[in-house]
């Protein structure tokens, strides 16, 4: 059905075969291994770099929202809250006396 001729004469849709030693496949095997690990490392080293500038920035983040909280945080004499219980008082006096 296939002869030599026939294969040799076709149109060539196949991708070249190349043929090489064992110790060549192994010195490709180990510059294949080497480029990979220092993709790897260098993936590391820059998702560490992003790691420390992300956690630096949270930590600010939260050091100014801390100080910010405090800032708004109520005090201990609120003259408003003091004004609004005396005006909540009175009205409670008023209304009493108005009842009785």
């Amino acid at each position: 059905m296939y002869s030599v001729t026939r294969f040799s004469l076709a149109p060539s849709f196949y991708r070249p075969v190349y043929v090489i030693s064992d110790s060549e496949m192994a010195q490709l095997k180990v510059q294949h291994h080497q480029e990979e690990l220092d993709s790897v490392v260098d993936q590391r080293k820059r998702l560490e770099d992003a790691y420390e500038k992300q956690r630096t920035h949270l930590l600010e983040r939260e050091k100014n929202i801390k100080s910010e909280l405090k800032a708004l945080a109520p005090s201990t004499s609120n003259p408003v809250k003091e004004t609004v219980e005396k005006a909540v008082d009175a009205i409670k006096d008023t209304a009493k006396k108005v009842v009785a």
